[in-house]
Formats: C-alpha cells, structure tokens, sequence
C-alpha cells in the first residue's frame, strides 16, 4: 500500500452563533483520520482569505486545511466520510466547500499558489475555483445552499501548499511562567522559534509564556515568533499576527 501527502482543506461551514466552528469541524476529520487509519496528520492551517462586501463569510472569511498520508483507497473512503459528515454537522444557512488532493497530482503547484493568493486580494468566482480544481486535478464538492465556500477550500490548499501563511489553528497554554527555548523544542507542536525577521534565538534563552502561545506557518514548519522583552523573550501577541 502506497501512500501520498494528501491536503484536505474546507471553507465555510458555519454560521453566526452556531453551536460549532470550520476549525471545530476540521479537527474532528483530522482526528478521524489518525484514529481509523493509524497515520498522522499534521497540525490544522488557518488561511486569511479577502474580506469584501461581496464576499459572505461568518466572521473573518478563513479557511482551514491540514495534510496527511493516504492510499488511493483510503482517500476514496475519507472522501466519503468527509461529504456526508460535513454535510450533516454544516450549519442550515452555511455554503460549505471541500476540497481534497494528492500533491503529487497537482498539475501546476505554482497557479495553483498563485489562486490561494489571489483569493486573498481579490472577489472571486465559483466558476474560478472549479476551473482550478479541474485544471489541477483537485476533487472538490459544494454541499450545501450556495456552495460559496469552495472558492476557500481550493485556496486553502494552495496556500498551504504555499508553506508560509496562515496560523495554526488553537492557542496554547503552559503551566509555568518561563521556559527555555529547547525545553520548548521538546514539544511537539513548535518546530522552531524566531524572531519576525526570521533570526533564531538560543536554546538556552528564556521565553515568557504567562499568556497563550500563537504558532504560525512558515517555511512549512510550525513557527512561534518572538520579541525581545529585557533579557528574555516574549511571544508576539495577537494583533502583530495578524498578518500571518
């Protein structure tokens, strides 16, 4: 059995006040993934997408997409488990959007990157996302109502396929005030630690962590970025991610 990096990313599954979010969603495929299929996956992406008044969306018009490693029949099998679950959990007013592909399908991984872009500056069309899809050999399905959401769902994967945008869904706590870069290393979610300009700082230097911790994606590895807070670190705070 041979298996291949698959993204499966979907968009626009919820509604103001719903008792579940896309994230929520999402993580609930991922874990049913690593839990039927014994395969890891990686740590969920949110992708920032345009916000425009002709582009509905809930809150913030993001996307969220993660990867993992499938058989061509194991992705025939989530794919269905993926349709009818979204389907069922979606909320009544949402437009959701699913979108799945092996990598090494992708026709053109640089139009593709490019469309993930573009669906961050510019409105975009149901029309554009299908003609991707197809062009790229990405399966993708609109489920319900206005099946809006698979212009973010096809976005979300060239962006994640990108490697360095969007933050990694969730925020993380720790029970101590202080921590050591490597000890932090140690940890499975932070692969490394830098400042924004892109410098890496000590094992041996000492972040702060009295607040939650905010991981980003860069480079295709999960990022805390950091500042310099006396002689210590602190984490950037939720405004100066923003643009992440």
């Amino acid at each position: 059995m041979i298996r291949k990096k698959t993204y499966i990313s979907i968009d626009d599954t919820d509604e103001i006040g719903y008792h579940t979010s896309t994230g929520e969603i999402c993580e609930a495929i991922r874990e049913h993934i690593m839990k039927h299929y014994s395969v890891l996956a990686a740590p969920i992406t949110r992708h920032q997408l345009y916000l425009h008044e002709d582009i509905p969306y809930t809150s913030h018009n993001s996307s969220m997409c993660f990867t993992t490693y499938l058989s061509k029949k194991e992705r025939e099998e989530v794919t269905r488990f993926i349709l009818e679950h979204v389907e069922n959990i979606s909320a009544p007013t949402s437009d959701p959007g699913v979108c799945i592909a092996f990598e090494d399908e992708i026709g053109d991984m640089e139009a593709l990157i490019a469309y993930g872009f573009d669906a961050k500056v510019k409105v975009l069309s149901k029309e554009s996302a299908y003609a991707i899809a197809e062009k790229h050999n990405l399966f993708l399905r609109e489920l319900k109502n206005t099946g809006q959401g698979v212009i973010g769902a096809v976005a979300g994967i060239a962006l994640r396929a990108y490697g360095s945008d969007g933050r990694i869904k969730g925020k993380f706590r720790l029970d101590t005030q202080t921590i050591e870069v490597q000890t932090l290393l140690n940890n499975d979610l932070i692969d490394e630690i830098q400042l924004s300009n892109g410098a890496l700082i000590s094992e041996n230097a000492l972040i702060l962590t009295e607040e939650e911790l905010k991981i980003v994606y860069l480079n295709h590895k999960c990022v805390l970025l950091v500042e310099p807070d006396g002689d210590n670190y602190r984490p950037l705070g939720k405004e100066k991610l923003k643009n992440y």
